[in-house]
């Protein structure tokens, strides 16, 4: 049983802002569900439920109190440079802010950008913008702009814990392996898993590391029973790690 990301859950605090960012700036395939909003990228993206904050924090067994650097990052790969710059105008006019500007890096192109809730979007693409003969962004040409993939990276404070339980303790399968960074498969149809230094990660947002409290998302993996629940909890805690909840019956399950 290798555990994967079903569901990513984002606590906002107004739904009907955050709705139209999502909806009208990255595209996403937005339905109404019980006090909450699910959003479909469709492609290599898990689900995206958008809820309460403090209701996000009172599922999860924490304080919703929350300051600063949030320790994660979620990114919108696209497959061109000209794609990267027309959802930075679409996030733009829909009520983000262009938190750090779009370049050319040796892997690529990104830029980040902060959502109407404070969450830190990375979009980018693989392919480098041309130094000669730069477009402008392209708008309103026909062709839906759709990520090819919406992973989610952690921020942490010791990548060799973080690692040894998500490898080891969770079974995850690396995908990529870096010195400062790992990223785990996630699965077909499913976002992927990136791990930085926290300091790392802020510094790749261009942000202040500094931050405490709820970070503001939580992640769901759906499994067939109670005893698999039970399963998959008991190999956590061996892993080294502290429940915060216990397992409890609820109305989902």
């Amino acid at each position: 049983m290798i555990p994967k990301i079903d569901v990513i859950n984002l606590a906002v605090r107004d739904l009907a802002v955050a709705r139209n960012f999502y909806e009208s700036a990255l595209g996403g395939a937005v339905r109404d569900e019980d006090q909450r909003l699910s959003v479909d990228f469709g492609g290599n993206a898990s689900r995206l439920t958008l809820r309460p904050w403090d209701a996000v924090a009172s599922d999860a067994g924490l304080q919703a109190e929350s300051s600063g650097f949030r320790a994660f990052t979620l990114s919108y790969i696209l497959e061109s440079a000209d794609e990267v710059d027309e959802i930075l105008a679409r996030a733009e006019r829909n009520g983000g802010t262009i938190s750090k500007p779009p370049k050319n890096a040796l892997w690529g192109y990104s830029a980040y950008a902060t959502d109407p809730s404070g969450y830190l979007w990375k979009i980018a693409s693989a392919k480098r913008r041309p130094l000669i003969g730069r477009k402008d962004a392209v708008t309103g040409n026909g062709h839906p702009v759709q990520a090819q993939e919406v992973p989610i990276t952690i921020g942490v404070a010791d990548m060799k814990r973080a690692r040894e339980f998500y490898q080891e303790g969770l079974r995850l399968p690396v995908k990529k392996d870096y010195r400062k960074f790992v990223m785990f498969s996630g699965g077909d149809g499913t976002s992927d898993l990136g791990m930085y230094e926290r300091e790392a990660l802020a510094n790749d947002a261009a942000v202040d590391p500094t931050g405490s409290g709820f970070h503001g998302f939580s992640i769901t993996h759906l499994v067939e029973s109670n005893l698999h629940v039970r399963q998959l909890l008991s190999r956590a805690i061996d892993a080294g790690r502290q429940m915060v909840k216990p397992a409890l019956d609820t109305v989902g399950g």
